[in-house]
């Protein structure tokens, strides 16, 4: 069986999905080819991965649809503020900002908060050497900060930790969240800031699913580091 019939037969028996597991293509190479080896039935799902026939969309995890790989378009302001902060820090800094979750759900909101993040040891003297920068910043806001303080702020900076594995993409001389990071961060951030800005994150997660390949298996790997595996993972199930 040529590989562009097997994907045909594929499509048929997993039409009502829109992710199919390893697991099931071996379920169906096996009915096809009874004496396939399992290191063959890796070969053809392989083949069929190189002819563009699937795509992979996390581990064990195939989708017959091809998406782009999302790359993150920091705003030149978001730029400009990454190049100052960046000597600062003796450690990686990752920036974000809310653009980019503008850019995801093709939403206008007008808010721009940036989002730095460094290693824990070095948040409180970044603090103190961002102090002199004409924006409005804050370290690890709590709640009362957050709705006293940030919510009347149309540009805020907020620092806060990188904590260890986080998901991150370098595009040219910028480092941020890929969007397995930036999804989870969201989703973190969305009860304390983004939805009194107006973010939907279920929304967020849809439309970033819709337009983007999105790695479920770092994405709920990063949702297990900050212990919010379960909740994400609920989440994904009520849009795919």
């Amino acid at each position: 069986m040529k590989n562009s019939e097997l994907a045909s037969k594929l499509k048929e028996h997993f039409a009502n999905q829109s992710v199919m597991t390893t697991k099931g293509i071996t379920e169906i190479l096996v009915n096809a080819f009874p004496d396939l080896s399992a290191s063959t039935i890796s070969w053809r799902i392989n083949q069929l991965k190189k002819e563009k026939l699937i795509f992979q969309t996390g581990r064990g995890l195939y989708s017959f649809e091809f998406k782009p790989e999302y790359v993150p378009e920091l705003s030149l302001k978001t730029k400009r503020l990454y190049n100052r902060v960046k000597p600062l820090c003796s450690s990686k800094v990752s920036i974000w900002d809310t653009s980019l979750l503008n850019t995801i759900g093709n939403t206008s909101i007008d808010r721009h908060w940036v989002f730095v993040s460094t290693a824990k040891e070095e948040l409180e003297p970044l603090f103190n050497k961002m102090l002199d920068f004409s924006k409005q910043i804050f370290l690890q806001p709590d709640k009362d900060v957050i709705s006293r303080y940030m919510m009347p702020q149309n540009e805020a900076i907020i620092i806060t930790p990188l904590i260890s594995e986080t998901p991150l993409e370098q595009t040219g001389d910028y480092t941020s969240p890929s969007i397995e990071g930036l999804l989870v961060n969201a989703w973190l951030k969305n009860e304390s800031y983004l939805q009194h800005l107006g973010f939907d994150i279920t929304e967020i997660f849809k439309k970033a699913f819709e337009k983007y390949t999105v790695n479920q298996s770092k994405l709920l790997r990063y949702a297990a580091r900050r212990d919010k595996r379960k909740e994400i993972n609920e989440l994904i199930k009520t849009i795919a």
